[in-house]
């Protein structure tokens, strides 16, 4: 994902600025009047729904893949990569799918505060429909945690894609204490990590360049380790809670060699 936003980001400047843009700005040179605005928004746009794209791909195929992990772990069997690239090339498309959904209604709610704002400018009643509009988009986004297990129903719980909304929020609505608890205790450790996370990379920028590749190197092996970790909490308490894992008293879950293969 690195790779194709920077090969895009090179492109745009180097299309758009012409090739000469680097020795004009270094010599002085450059006049920001020479820029064809249009073609720079345009290209802008280019660039940002290639990053959605690729970035939603990647994160579902990411998604499928790690709960399908996290599930054979569950259930006690050694999973390699082969369990992961097999629950991803078979869940991802669903798994987009519900993303897309919830991202429309995460965009939609949008057009309260919009709205509020625009008819407040228009009218005088600023703030009065603009706080009403913020606080229905709050609402609506708080209301949008009720799919917070609609991809571990998919992939654990083998639903379709708006089985797994309505599963999703079953599940919260029975068990809505205990998850809610889950995700304070996560969204607390989410800004201990990442504020631990911005405060090495301080002191990393002290370095020049190499303070940065370091940080960069940081921030991914960090990452790597938090998401599926998370992957797992969630996954574990998803199928503990639809009485998916075994509970056997006298027996200890043993972790067997042989990986769990998806049909």
């Amino acid at each position: 994902m690195y790779g194709i936003i920077a090969i895009m980001a090179i492109i745009l400047v180097l299309g758009v600025l012409g090739t000469e843009f680097l020795t004009n700005t270094t010599t002085g040179s450059f006049n920001p009047n020479s820029i064809n605005y249009a073609n720079l928004i345009s290209y802008i746009l280019i660039l940002y729904g290639v990053m959605v794209i690729v970035g939603l791909i990647v994160s579902s195929y990411m998604s499928a893949a790690t709960i399908g992990m996290s599930k054979s772990i569950i259930k006690g069997n050694m999973p390699d990569l082969g369990v992961g690239i097999k629950n991803g090339n078979k869940y991802f498309l669903k798994i987009i799918l519900v993303s897309i959904i919830i991202g429309l209604i995460f965009a939609l709610s949008i057009i309260f505060s919009v709205g509020g704002l625009l008819v407040d400018r228009a009218y005088g009643f600023f703030p009065v429909l603009t706080i009403i509009g913020v606080l229905i988009t709050l609402i609506i986004w708080v209301i949008c945690l009720l799919f917070v297990f609609a991809n571990q129903s998919i992939v654990a719980g083998k639903e379709s894609v708006i089985g797994s909304l309505k599963d999703s929020y079953k599940l919260f609505r029975k068990n809505i204490f205990e998850v809610i608890g889950v995700l304070i205790i996560n969204f607390i450790a989410v800004i201990c990590i990442v504020a631990c996370l911005t405060l090495i990379n301080m002191f990393l920028s002290i370095i020049p360049i190499l303070g940065s590749i370091l940080g960069l190197i940081l921030g991914i092996i960090v990452y790597s380790i938090v998401f599926p970790y998370f992957t797992l909490v969630f996954t574990y308490l998803y199928m503990d809670k639809k009485d998916l894992i075994s509970h056997e008293p006298s027996q200890k879950p043993a972790i067997s060699q042989e990986p769990e293969y998806v049909d």
